[in-house]
This record gives C-alpha cells, structure tokens and sequence, in this order.
C-alpha cells in the first residue's frame, strides 16, 4: 500500500547559492542602514535594540516584556534592561500587571512615539539613499523578491 510521506527537504550547498547571498547580505545591509541613520538627530543616544523595543511597542501597542524578549530573541534580563534605559528617557512607561504583578508591560509615551516613527522615517531615509541608484526594474524586483520572504515567515501574519 502506497504511503504519501513528506517530500525530503532539499540539501543546502554551503557554497555560493541564494541561501548563502541571504545569510550574507541582511545583517550587513541592517548594519549599513542603521549607521547612516545613526547620523540623524532621533537616533542620539539610542541603540538599535533600543530602537527595536520602541518599534515593537509602537506598531503592536502595549506589550508584557516577555512577550518584546520573544520579538527580539533575547532573555528577558535584557529587556528589562533596555526598558529601564528608555523609561529613565520618558519614551517608555512600565505597568505592572493588575492580574500578574510579576508581569510588566511597557507602553509608549508620547515622546516615544514620536521618537520611534522620527527614528523609523530615518531608516526609511537611509534604505532609500542605499536603493536609489538601483534602476527602477531592478528595485521593483528586488521589492517582489522582499514581500515573498515577508509572507513566508510564521510570524508575518501576526506582526501585521
């Protein structure tokens, strides 16, 4: 009798292939954009995991620190440390859970807001000036290759 069993997974090459270009490309890319959007006034003092926990907050809203800690891959040591870091700069507040005291969510401010959509806009700056001597069919394709990564990520469908 005849089984229907999972189609074995393709075997990666660790040579050169697109999943080696992806694995090379991003963080350098992340690391260019974030240098260049450091020069801008928003970004004085900040880090980018700083800025990672604000745009979490802001686009999801409110949020328990453990849950930032999953979004970042950290422990949650380490976001309490950078929330402390930004509730001492008035652009996070933390409440303790009414329901778990144990639990604290952050929250933006108003100036945390304003500050991770300035810090953001800075980003969007840099890509920009990082893309604009692609030409134009290039960087269509380049925008149609980044939307079907975006849609195969498990998490795609709950961060938007």
């Amino acid at each position: 009798m005849p089984t229907s069993a999972a189609p074995r997974p393709r075997a990666v090459s660790e040579g050169p292939s697109l999943e080696a270009s992806l694995i090379a490309t991003v963080a350098p890319v992340m690391r260019h954009l974030v240098a260049h959007a450091r020069r801008r006034q928003a970004w004085s003092e900040l880090t980018y995991q700083q800025y990672n926990v604000l745009r979490i907050i802001d686009t999801q809203g409110p949020q328990p620190q453990a849950e930032v800690a999953r979004w970042l891959l950290v422990t949650a040591p380490v976001v309490t440390r950078l929330a402390s870091t930004l509730a001492d700069a008035g652009l996070v507040e933390r409440r303790t859970d009414p329901k778990d005291r144990r639990a604290v969510h952050l929250a933006l401010t108003a100036t945390g807001r304003r500050r991770a959509r300035a810090m953001r806009r800075d980003l969007l700056q840099a890509a920009h000036e990082l893309l604009e001597p692609i030409p134009e069919e290039r960087r269509a394709a380049v925008g149609a290759a980044l939307e079907e990564l975006q849609v195969l990520l498990p998490e795609h469908s709950a961060r938007r």
